[in-house]
């Protein structure tokens, strides 16, 4: 139950430090701006405003140094206990509460819970393959098209496609949990497709 519940802490937190630290931060340039001289004069108290957005902002920038800090120092123990050389460079799945972390050098791989700090070592031929997934979204649209010389227009419809939801996914050996999916945006999925692909063929 505990362990459970620093699960969803860790999640939620994840959730809501992105969004925080944006929103912090779009306000706390707009009251720099209105503590201007040249800036015309407000009702509200800004200095007060500030400081909230700014901490805030400090609250949002100081949680992902934690976590990340968190992560090295959790994969810094196992290496000590295991006496391997996990790569804490290359974490697949943070910040989210579980990831996997590679040790090529002896061909291992580790699965980290961040919010129990519990551990499993695998060999690469664990893992059987490995793919990105998307969602794939199909939206129509309406239009307006020219049908003759007189300019009359009937309403016409486009299909277009969209992509959402990348994850890469990794197949294992094993029967109970045959497939860990770790869910992120395009750009990384792409290059974890590629960097999976560099790391279990060596």
């Amino acid at each position: 139950m505990k362990s459970a519940l620093k699960t969803f802490g860790i999640r939620f937190a994840n959730i809501i430090a992105i969004p925080l630290f944006w929103l912090s931060g779009l306000v706390t340039m707009f009251l720099l701006y209105c503590m201007l001289p040249s800036a015309p004069k407000t009702t509200f108290n800004v200095v007060e405003a500030f400081s909230v957005a700014c901490s805030l902002l400090c609250l949002a920038i100081g949680y992902w140094i934690w976590r990340r800090r968190r992560a090295k120092k959790l994969i810094a123990s196992v290496n000590l206990k295991t006496g391997l050389s996990l790569d804490d460079t290359q974490l697949l799945g943070y910040p989210k509460p579980r990831l996997v972390v590679f040790d090529c050098v002896n061909q291992k791989l580790a699965q980290l819970q961040m919010a129990t700090g519990e551990c499993h070592i695998q060999d690469f031929s664990w893992v059987v393959s490995w793919r990105c997934e998307w969602l794939r979204i199909e939206n129509m649209a309406g239009i307006s098209r020219l049908v003759d010389a007189a300019g009359t227009n009937i309403p016409a419809f486009e299909i277009g496609n969209g992509f959402t939801h990348y994850a890469i996914v990794l197949a294992t050996a094993d029967a109970d949990h045959p497939a860990l999916r770790f869910p992120m945006n395009r750009t990384e999925a792409e290059k974890w497709c590629a960097r999976c692909t560099a790391i279990f063929k060596r």
